[in-house]
């Protein structure tokens, strides 16, 4: 599957959140219930969150740091996506190199690299799963 991008996405693989959030994804669920199909949603393998600018995606990513995902890492002050990745809607590409992430400019979309695009689950698919 795929998710949809709008605006300013911030994409974390499910499964670093099951390693940094107490609980994982289902407890982060749980906690969230009423961000789910407004500024959240997810497939199988990646969970997204948006922001409409800078300062709230940095919100965002200092959110997921705290818990203890590593935003990226530099060598040579060339930086790469590690833990998450930020892509902005209708970009080719995100804004550091994200190896695990797959963009899809013509659809609007993001998928897990080593998987395939499949249906694209965006804001209104989410309001339909979780009602």
């Amino acid at each position: 599957m795929a998710i949809r991008l709008e605006y300013i996405n911030l994409i974390i693989p499910i499964k670093n959140i099951n390693l940094s959030y107490p609980g994982g994804f289902e407890l982060f669920r749980a906690h969230h219930q009423n961000k789910f199909g407004e500024a959240f949603w997810h497939d199988a393998h990646l969970f997204r969150d948006g922001a409409m600018n800078a300062a709230e995606v940095e919100s965002l990513v200092l959110f997921w740091q705290q818990k203890g995902l590593v935003p990226y890492d530099e060598t040579d002050g060339v930086k790469k996506w590690r833990d998450m990745c930020i892509v902005e809607s209708f970009c080719t590409e995100p804004t550091f190199p994200c190896e695990w992430l797959e963009v899809d400019q013509e659809d609007n979309c993001v998928f897990l690299r080593s998987r395939p695009k499949g249906r694209i689950i965006g804001r209104e698919e989410m309001r339909l799963f979780y009602g």
